[in-house]
């Protein structure tokens, strides 16, 4: 079956592992993490030694224009106060992306030696993790404890148990919103390449190429672009106090 095809070269969850003190270590997600954040601080020292007031170069307009966006997107959301969440928007964009695209790199393994890391919900449940508990730590330490616990009873006393339900669960849906994109492109590439013959499916390289692309391209800049959204969205309650 064409789906069965795809399941060769299409896995969700299979890592390559290793045991550390009896725990299991997702390793390709570990490496494909470390390997993107050396990108970006590489990128950021070769940025600050080469940027120009003149004429950008390439490496340089492309970060100017992921900068400008973002920059729209927190003036527009929470005026000058929101400021400082511009780096953490851009590098959390920038990371998330740049972990996806190692994707397309081919390895000639399987599984892949560097997969996107978003396919591994521990990399998505840590990453949600470090923004919510940095949304209730900044709102604490901006607007004071007796702002961040009266929150929880606007804008009724009644609402107490479901904003706190609310809290609790956003960073399970800010991971698995993240997790879940990378998962539904690959159903959703099961199922179109499904519903064509057979016999007109292309060779199993080819597949792979296309999910890749798909996987990458696509996808990819749309997870980073949704987590970097949600991320200032969620600050902008800790800046400005729930007003």
């Amino acid at each position: 079956m064409t789906a069965g095809v795809l399941a060769v070269t299409i896995t969700i969850g299979s890592h390559i592992t290793w045991k550390v003190f009896g725990q299991t270590i997702d390793v390709d997600t570990v490496l494909s993490t470390l390997i993107s954040g050396a990108i970006i601080l590489g990128i950021g020292f070769y940025l600050r030694a080469k940027a120009t007031s003149g004429a950008p170069g390439r490496l340089q307009l492309a970060v100017e224009t992921i900068l400008d966006a973002v920059d729209g997107e927190v003036a527009s959301t929470m005026g000058e106060a929101g400021r400082p969440i511009i780096p953490l928007a851009f590098t959390l964009f920038a990371f998330i992306l740049i972990a996806n695209w190692l994707e397309l790199i081919p390895t000639g393994h399987s599984p892949q030696y560097l997969p996107a890391p978003a396919a591994d919900i521990n990399f998505t449940a840590a990453l949600a993790l470090f923004v919510i508990v940095l949304v209730h730590a900044t709102w604490i330490r901006r607007k004071g404890w007796r702002s961040y616990l009266g929150h929880y009873f606007r804008p009724y006393k009644i609402l107490f148990p479901i904003n706190v339900i609310e809290e609790l669960v956003k960073p399970f849906t800010l991971a698995l919103r993240l997790f879940g994109n990378i998962f539904a492109g690959a159903v959703l590439l099961l199922i179109v390449v499904d519903l064509i013959p057979a016999k007109l499916i292309a060779p199993i390289p080819i597949v792979d190429v296309v999910w890749k692309l798909f996987a990458g391209g696509l996808i990819g800049p749309i997870q980073a672009g949704i987590f970097a959204l949600l991320t200032i969205v969620y600050f902008e309650a800790a800046i400005t106090g729930g007003e």
